[in-house]
């Protein structure tokens, strides 16, 4: 017999049956119990794992309406410690880059200098406005209907119906008269008397605003008879016939002067007034109706709305002429986009604002109904050199069907980093601290002149790419394939050759920050006025706002050059229209003829002589 083995095991063994034995009871017993708990647990686990994936996602929601809210924030970090993380990074990868020696390519880290710390300032999402709705509709203009309009009866079908826009009160305004004499007035004053003056009155802006009244004195030649005489012994004529053979007086008047607007009662300096507060100081059209009352004068949508429309089609042609010169000419594009949304009956249509920065020439904004690789083709036909953009898959087919070079932002996979450090903070300022290194090299670079810059900057940049490399190496196993930091080299390995780019020219940048400086101004006007109100106001944003920031690339005053351009454009032939783009508006004004010299001279600026003999005579008459 089998020492302590139980009946049941002895009885398994010989083949008998044998009674069951407690202890064999008890475990049977407990293996149940254990079964059951296992069973439990199991399910407890996946409970516990469902809730975990829903409170990751409740997570990131909250994250990103945290972001959302959060006002921009530099993304900046200590020079100091960005200096001692990448030091402990070449240390850490065995790299013959240090203090003494050089590294593989030859460029000495000693030459990086301190100082690493890159400024930005991410635009969020605005929060919602709750400021009044307006753009570009005028607000009170009549409602054209479709068939014939009935005369109501006890009016005169024949009189003149009015323009339709509201009066406006200009006796509170200082006056500022302008007179104009007839140039035949002026070559022999002898031959003509003062009969009166033609006066229209136009709003400008100075200082304030203030009421332009121009004054065209009105002639009558001296020596022309008023009535031919008839002999007395001839045969008498019949009171129609004296009528016929009456001879109208000749009457002398100037014409409305060529650097006033005809049939518009604003000078351009007020035009230009309206244009800057709304597209340069993101104030409403609204708004500037309330502040205008300040000034002595309440002007009204519907006003300024006609305004802009009419400077939109004195200048639209010059935006479409840097255009087409960009996709031509410029070497590099960058390109940004963000949304422009549009009020449609019953919904909010999402448009977008496209910027693109060609070199050192033009700044343009173009709208687009779909971003789409065919909405991107159609922005830019026929360029085939370098775009820098964020990496979006709407520029691909630029990339494959016209030959464009691709060249990425490395300040976009610096964002990647920068928000991987909520997650996993040291290996977030390795990275950091690497990319760092690369845009001090492109900041002490910049200045180097072209073809030099390209050399110098690749020799110095290529090193630090080659850590930057090793880095992710030996920390890609270690990374959570879910986490922001993975995020990050996914874009990395991605985006690698467009990132690169920038190593073949010394003219291609490493960020594109540029374009999103430009799309700022958008996004910070869309918490005023919430969304454009109709497609023209968008175009007329597109237009004013793609001027007015090429003059500040070229270092010209918004104000002069828009008063002097909205002036002369409608003189202007419309197949020179590049002439008037700012990029070479100092050039087109030395070179003007004399007339349109005199032509872009504000009213204020002429000599005041006319003005006191115009008022002597007037008072006389």
């Amino acid at each position: 017999m089998i020492e302590g083995a139980c009946a049941r095991s002895l009885g398994a063994y010989s083949g008998v049956v044998a009674p069951t034995c407690t202890h064999c009871q008890l475990k049977d017993e407990e293996i149940v119990r254990l079964r059951a708990t296992n069973a439990e647990l199991l399910e407890a686990v996946r409970e516990f794992d469902k809730l975990c994936t829903l409170l990751k996602a409740d997570l990131e929601r909250v994250g990103k309406e945290r972001e959302a809210l959060e006002p921009n924030r530099s993304e900046r970090l200590s020079a100091d410690a960005l200096q001692l993380v990448f030091e402990g990074i070449v240390t850490a990868l065995a790299s013959p880059a240090n203090d003494d020696a050089t590294t593989s390519e030859g460029a000495p880290v000693a030459a990086l200098d301190d100082g690493v710390a890159e400024r930005t300032s991410d635009a969020s999402e605005p929060e919602p406005s709750t400021a009044p709705h307006e753009e570009a509709s005028p607000e009170g203009s009549p409602t054209h209907g479709e068939g014939t309009t009935k005369t109501p009866r006890g009016t005169d079908p024949n009189k003149k119906k009015g323009h339709g826009r509201r009066p406006i009160d200009l006796s509170k305004l200082p006056v500022q008269d302008i007179v104009v004499e007839p140039e035949e007035v002026v070559a022999d004053p002898e031959r003509y008397v003062f009969i009166g003056n033609e006066v229209s009155e136009r709003l400008a802006h100075r200082a304030s605003f203030v009421r332009l009244r121009l004054i065209r004195p009105k002639y009558k030649l001296l020596e022309q008879p008023e009535v031919e005489k008839t002999d007395s012994t001839g045969p008498q004529k019949s009171p129609e016939e004296i009528e016929a053979a009456r001879t109208p007086p000749t009457i002398v008047c100037a014409s409305i002067p060529s650097y006033l607007w005809p049939r518009t009662m604003a000078d351009v300096s007020a035009v230009t007034e309206v244009i800057l507060a709304k597209y340069d100081l993101c104030l409403p059209l609204h708004r500037q109706e309330r502040a205008s009352a300040r000034c002595g004068i309440r002007l009204s949508r519907s006003t300024t709305c006609d305004w802009l429309s009419t400077a939109y089609d004195q200048v639209y042609r010059v935006v479409d002429a840097m255009m087409v010169e960009a996709c031509q000419t410029a070497f590099c594009i960058a390109t940004d986009a963000t949304g422009a949304p549009v009020r449609m009956p019953g919904e909010c249509a999402h448009w977008h604002m496209f910027v693109f920065i060609a070199d050192a020439d033009h700044v343009i904004f173009r709208p687009t109904r779909e971003h789409t690789k065919a909405a991107i083709r159609a922005l830019l036909p026929g360029f085939d050199r370098h775009l820098l953009s964020d990496a979006s898959a709407v520029y691909d087919s630029l990339h494959r069907e016209q030959g464009v070079t691709e060249v990425c932002c490395w300040f976009h996979f610096r964002r990647y980093l920068w928000k991987a450090r909520a997650t996993e903070p040291k290996r977030a300022l390795e990275a950091l601290a690497i990319v760092a290194k690369l845009f001090e090299v492109g900041r002490h670079t910049k200045e180097i002149p072209m073809p030099a810059r390209t050399e110098e900057r690749a020799r110095r940049a290529r090193p630090i790419l080659e850590i930057l490399d090793r880095w992710i190496e030996q920390e890609r196993p270690r990374v959570d394939d879910k986490s922001p930091l993975a995020a990050a080299i996914t874009y990395y390995d991605n985006q690698r050759d467009g990132l690169r780019a920038f190593l073949a020219d010394g003219r291609l940048r490493l960020d594109n920050n540029i374009s999103e400086e430009q799309l700022r101004h958008l996004v910070l006007g869309r918490h005023n006025w919430n969304f454009f109100e109709n497609e023209s106001g968008l175009r007329w944003y597109a237009v004013f706002r793609s001027l007015i920031a090429s003059c500040k690339l070229h270092g010209l005053d918004a104000k002069t050059y828009l008063d002097e351009v909205l002036r002369l454009a409608p003189h202007w032939p419309t197949t020179c229209m590049l002439e008037l783009a700012p990029k070479y508006w100092t050039a087109t004004r030395a070179n003007l003829a004399a007339e349109h010299r005199d032509t872009i001279v504000p009213p204020w600026m002429r000599t005041e002589s006319s003005v006191t003999s115009a008022e002597a005579r007037s008072s006389a008459a």
